[in-house]
């Protein structure tokens, strides 16, 4: 593999400046305050260089938030095959709330959710959109627990998915508006299994 030139260095360089100012800009003032002017003036380059580096400001949060999707697939690989469904989600889950506290971080999650409750953002938003790698994982999940007779036979697996998909929004929104006592792995395991006992085959 070919070492990058220094104009190509340089590119990487102003990307993650573009990247870091951009979502402490968004922390500090809120998604919808912030115009790309701005985030330019504060890198000191031209609103192009911007958009040859982001479509977006829209596009800034999405690159950043992406990271998790290469995370899910390393927790997946290291997940036992042989446990049933509803463990596997479990500790999907787990491992993904324990990412979100530990390495995302409140600022940038509240800057997520912020962004897609603007009308600034037309398209579906990332945080619903069924190609992200963590909803192909379930989709796996709750397809294997109804082949096996795990989970129900008379809901979709698109329903299902739905309800699972809102346990992980919810209780992040409730991990955002509470004080630090608020544990959220903990509270998400525990709501997310009484959700799926209720998927299951009784």
């Amino acid at each position: 593999m070919n070492s990058l030139t220094s104009r190509q260095l340089k590119a990487l360089e102003t990307r993650e400046k573009l990247l870091k100012t951009s979502l402490d800009l968004f922390n500090k003032h809120g998604f919808e305050y912030v115009s790309v002017e701005q985030i330019t003036k504060a890198c000191n380059v031209s609103k192009g260089t911007f958009y040859t580096h982001f479509p977006s400001k829209y596009d800034v949060i999405l690159e950043k938030f992406k990271e998790l999707d290469s995370f899910y697939s390393t927790v997946e690989k290291n997940i036992d095959r042989t446990l049933p469904a509803s463990e596997k989600i479990l500790l999907l889950y787990q491992e993904q709330m324990k990412y979100l506290t530990n390495v995302v971080g409140k600022d940038l999650l509240r800057t997520v959710y912020t962004a897609a409750m603007t009308n600034q953002v037309e398209q579906d938003h990332y945080l619903i959109n069924p190609q992200r790698k963590i909803f192909q994982i379930i989709n796996s999940y709750i397809e294997e627990g109804i082949r096996l007779g795990e989970f129900r036979q008379d809901l979709q697996v698109t329903g299902m998915q739905a309800v699972i998909q809102r346990c992980m929004r919810a209780n992040i929104y409730d991990w955002l508006i509470h004080n630090e006592d608020f544990d959220l792995a903990i509270e998400m395991a525990q709501f997310t299994a009484i959700v799926l006992d209720g998927l299951k085959v009784k």
